[in-house]
């Protein structure tokens, strides 16, 4: 596997993005995650069936435009392949669907800053587990490892998930009726609104660096579709300022490294 470019982080004087986030800036926690949900609120919806076109131009390909990449995987594969078989890619929710129960309907079931496209019998593996570390290897794609409870996705998108997951804590608060989203430090979340283990997204954040692919995707899903950013690619360092203030997490729950096969 290619070791992904990293992009040098959005600074604070960024003639496009300094009036988007100027709201945001010099705030921590409660605050911040409240300024940012105002700014990325409201965003334009797509529908379900929308997705499936979306993401043949979000998740391209960069070395060839008739293929996309697949999330957990990293395989290219062809963007006509999608479907609903074994063999083809279909649209993975990053926060499980039934955490909540909001399914595919407009907003959170049909979000591309979470939609990803991915082997639709991974997908069936990964199933509504939370995000943790360890387990046995994936069959299909061995560097992503999974248990009863939990799934650990590759080395190289890890950051990835961490990011989708804060971007859908901060997007979706309850209010105009949607579900109210949240990050716990559990797994076996079941259908309650809750996404975890945070101890550990927020280790993956600093492991895996915001990469270019991850930023085009984030700036195309602006410009084409959405018109709201993921906060939390253009700052990574705001998961921090909002999460980690809340308690100190022992040890154990806090690893400093991502997991590499022995």
């Amino acid at each position: 596997m290619k070791k992904r470019i990293t992009s040098p982080p959005i600074q604070e004087n960024d003639p496009v993005l300094t009036p988007y986030y100027k709201d945001a800036f010099g705030k921590t926690g409660k605050d911040l995650k409240s300024s940012l949900h105002n700014i990325i609120d409201d965003h334009n919806m797509l529908t379900y069936s929308e997705v499936w076109q979306a993401l043949k131009f979000t998740d391209q390909d960069p070395h060839n435009q008739d293929h996309v990449i697949l999330f957990y995987s990293g395989k290219s594969v062809e963007k006509r392949a999608n479907g609903v078989e074994d063999t083809n890619w279909n649209r993975e929710h990053i926060w499980a669907k039934s955490h909540g129960n909001f399914g595919t309907s407009n907003g959170p079931g049909t979000d591309l800053h979470h939609l990803r496209p991915t082997d639709v019998s991974i997908n069936k593996s990964r199933g509504n587990l939370d995000f943790d570390m360890g387990g046995s290897p994936n069959p299909e794609a061995p560097d992503n490892y999974f248990d009863y409870d939990s799934w650990e996705p590759r080395d190289s998108v890890k950051g990835d998930v961490a990011r989708m997951l804060f971007y859908m804590a901060v997007r979706y608060e309850g209010d105009n009726g949607e579900v109210d989203l949240e990050l716990n430090n559990k797994v076996r979340n079941g259908s309650a609104p809750f996404m975890g283990r945070l101890s550990v997204l927020l280790a993956w954040n600093k492991a895996d660096p915001v990469d270019e692919f991850e930023r085009e995707r984030n700036e195309r899903i602006h410009s084409r579709y959405q018109h709201n950013r993921n906060p939390f690619i253009d700052h990574p360092e705001w998961a921090e300022a909002i999460w980690e203030y809340k308690k100190k997490i022992s040890p154990f729950d806090n690893p400093t490294s991502i997991h590499y096969p022995s």
